[in-house]
This record gives C-alpha cells, structure tokens and sequence, in this order.
C-alpha cells in the first residue's frame, strides 16, 4: 500500500544537534469532497504529530500523485495560539517535495490537519427500484436503493475516508470576480497564477457553504441547496467509512427507501414521446415515498420487478437530473402493446363565413372550421390503468368535450381519465379553427 511521505523533523533549539528524524503516524482521518464538474477533490487530513518547544519541520511529498503542490495547506488543530508555520519552501534539490518550519512553545503529541486539492477522483450514482409483482395498474410498491461508485485514479490511497460529493454546477466565474473586486484588482487570466488562487480559494469557500447549509424541517436539520448567482449546488454525504485503493473504484450503499409507492401512468404524448402511448413509473423525493432526507444526485435509474418465483424482469432504464426534495421522478419504460390509442375526424363543416370585395369581385375573408374528433384508448391489460392525453392545436381554437380538460400551455390541451381493465374509452372533443378575419390569437380557449 503506497501512502504520502510525510516525514517530521524535530530540533529541540535552533541549534540542536541531536534531530529526530520520524515518519508522521498514519492518518487519523480523511475526508474526500469531490467535485464532479471541474475534475477536482478537496482533501481534509487529520494526522497526530508529537512537537517539541523551538523549531520543527514538516516535510510532504507528492511524488507519483496528482497533487496540486500549491494547494497545500497545513494548521494546527489544537493549541493553536502555540504554534506558528513560519514558512514554507519548496527545496530545488528535492522536487514534488516541499517543507513546512514550524515554532512552537508546545510541547507534546497535537492534532493537525493537511488540506490539499487533487484531481483523479470522480464518482457516478446508480439507483435500482425493484417493484413488487402485485401491481395493481395503477399504483405499486417497490424497494429504492441508490449506490455511489467513487473511481480513484489520483495516484493516492486514501484508507478509511469520509466521502462528499458536490452535485450540481458551482459558478467559479462569478466567485473569482467577487475576490478579485475585493482585492481591487481586474480579474486575472485564466492561465494565470493568480488566478489558479482565486478558483481554489473560491471551490474551497463553495465547498464549505455546501457543507453548512442547513433548513430546520420537523425535529431535525436537512441539507439545503446553496444558491449562489446563476450557480446551484449541495453537498451529499455518504454514511460511514471506505477505503479507496488508487486504480480502483468502489461501490457504496447510501440510499434506502423500502416499500416506497409509486404511480403507474401511461401518457400520449406524440409530440414528445411518438404515435404510441408510453408507461411511466412516477414517485417523488419525500417522506410520503421513504425518501426526502436530501436532494438526489444525478444518475442511472433502473428498474426490475420480482416474478414471484424468486426471480426479476427487466422493466427500464433511464438517466434522470438531480432530484430536489419534494420533486418527482418520472420513469420512462416506454411503450405497451396492451394499450393503444387511435385518434379519428367525425365530422367536419365551415361555417361563419366572411366576405370582402375587390375590383366587383367577391372573396371569402374568413371563416371557422368545426371538426369532432374522437379520440380511443384501448386497454388490454387484465388491470385499470390511468391514461393522460395531451395534443397541440395551433392556430386560434376553441376547444370542447364533454370529459374534463385543462390546458398544459397556451395551445396544449391536456385530461386524465381512467381505462377499464380489457376496455376502451373514447374521448369526445369539437374543435372550431378560426381563419382569416376570424382568427383573433394564437392560442387555445376551453369552452
């Protein structure tokens, strides 16, 4: 196992002859924030170190790794009034090595803490729903868990080490502007030393505003998303301790909702999903579905049901945004050859005729179109399921059925109903299309 040389040099004075020459005590802890989005992890040690009064020195190496050299930061995490770094030097003679000259009037064993950023380490989430084999059509149950695989490839081993995760989009553009107008200076190039600066000082201070955002909710305290700008982002926590071997990755349990409910919808949707209906699996973040505790992080859904013979099928997969507290997740399986749906003109007239003249001559200048449609949902399923249409109209309409219809959007019209089980609907509606002088908007009104 490969670790950081990390070596301490005690020197009872200034001028002592006799020098301690140590190796640190393995960590005491580590914890690992990864930052998907830029490629870079802020990484917190914790290390016990024994001091003696006068001068000691400290000397990391980062030889083999993707370290950031000049990201290190070092600082006592007791007797902090005691102790000093008086410099830091990065000797010629020894590179990817850099020493740290500690006074200190304490004496004894202390704990400090090592902070660095590096890049190599990423993380992916997966999430499997596995339904129980009673569905009713409608609604089921099923068991939610989701797994985080964090991949190490930064050179380093980290044994033992708490991981966060920062989902979501930290606006660094926006924070190295602000530091730059606090120092009274133009922001720097991209390129620049100073602004590499900027941008770790910035992810340092986002990661920490993500670590402390908290909302009282009910007896306890939840996470909340930080809102910074035109940036959103929030912290997720994994339970527990892993060790993280360099050159593998590792596969993690944090969620667990079970017998969590969920509804079966299907929808007919032909601008967005195609000429068929589509199955949908619809829950959302929250207690009422076992989960809520925090935000969801981006990633893979899939989902199996259980046979009932000690075995599953394959219903699905889909990729799905990070998932606020509250909002739902909206799974689809795509189409079922048991449910179709046929759209069909019954009638059609022109009516409401307008006329102008020109040069003696009489035109039509605007008229309406009245056309019943009816539209049919067959359900062969031995079960009732719950079906949404939606259709777009466009041009200036006036919209009528005799089942209950609200409108999406300005020219999107939208009902729910239910299917019998091995029954048909029909879905009754008259259409009148303005033209002409006739048409006053663009838009569709529920008549």
């Amino acid at each position: 196992m490969r670790t950081l040389a990390f070596i301490l040099v005690l020197a009872a004075c200034a001028f002592a002859k006799n020098v301690d020459l140590v190796t640190l005590p393995n960590r005491d802890g580590v914890q690992l924030t990864i930052y998907n989005s830029a490629d870079i992890t802020l990484v917190k040690e914790t290390r016990s170190v024994t001091l003696k009064r006068g001068s000691n020195q400290l000397q990391f190496s980062w030889a083999g790794t993707l370290i950031d050299p000049t990201s290190v930061e070092f600082r006592p995490l007791e007797h902090v009034d005691e102790i000093e770094v008086a410099d830091t030097v990065f000797p010629g003679q020894k590179p990817q090595h850099l020493f740290w000259n500690i006074d200190s009037t304490f004496e004894g064993e202390v704990k400090v803490e090592v902070t660095y950023f590096t890049s190599g380490l990423t993380w992916t989430m997966d999430y499997v729903g596995i339904t129980d084999p009673d569905e009713s059509g409608t609604s089921g149950v099923m068991d939610f868990t989701g797994h985080v695989r964090v991949f190490n490839r930064s050179g380093e081993e980290y044994e033992n080490a708490n991981i966060r995760l920062i989902v979501g989009k930290i606006n660094l553009v926006e924070q190295i502007a602000r530091l730059a107008k606090q120092k009274g200076i133009a922001v720097p190039r991209p390129s620049s030393r100073v602004h590499k600066e900027m941008e770790e000082r910035a992810l340092r201070g986002a990661m920490d505003r993500a670590a402390g955002a908290r909302i009282g909710r009910g007896g306890g305290a939840k996470k909340a998303i930080v809102k910074e700008g035109l940036s959103e982002y929030f912290m997720f926590s994994v339970a527990g301790t892993e060790t993280i071997r360099n050159g593998w990755s590792k596969r993690m349990q944090s969620i667990e909702a079970r017998g969590a409910k969920f509804e079966v919808l299907y929808r007919m949707r032909a601008h967005q999903y195609g000429p068929r209906p589509v199955r949908f699996f619809i829950w959302s973040n929250s207690d009422k579905h076992k989960l809520g505790d925090s935000p969801l992080p981006d990633g893979r859904v899939r989902l199996y049901r259980r046979n009932g013979n000690n075995g599953m099928s394959f219903l699905g997969e889909q990729r799905v945004r990070y998932v606020p507290i509250k909002a739902k997740i909206e799974i689809n399986l795509g189409p079922d050859d048991l449910v179709t749906y046929q759209s069909r003109k019954a009638d059609t007239e022109r009516v409401a005729f307008r006329f102008r003249v020109s040069n003696r001559r009489e035109f039509v200048d605007g008229w309406d179109e009245k056309t019943k449609w009816i539209d049919r949902v067959r359900n062969a399923r031995g079960k009732p399921i719950r079906f949404e249409l939606q259709r777009i109209w466009p041009g200036d309409i006036e919209f009528r059925s005799e089942i209950e219809t609200t409108l999406f959007d300005y020219r999107t019209t939208k009902a729910t109903f239910r299917v019998s089980e091995r029954a048909y609907l029909d879905y009754p509606a008259e259409i009148t299309q303005h033209h002409g002088r006739n048409r006053k908007q663009n838009s569709v009104k529920l008549k």
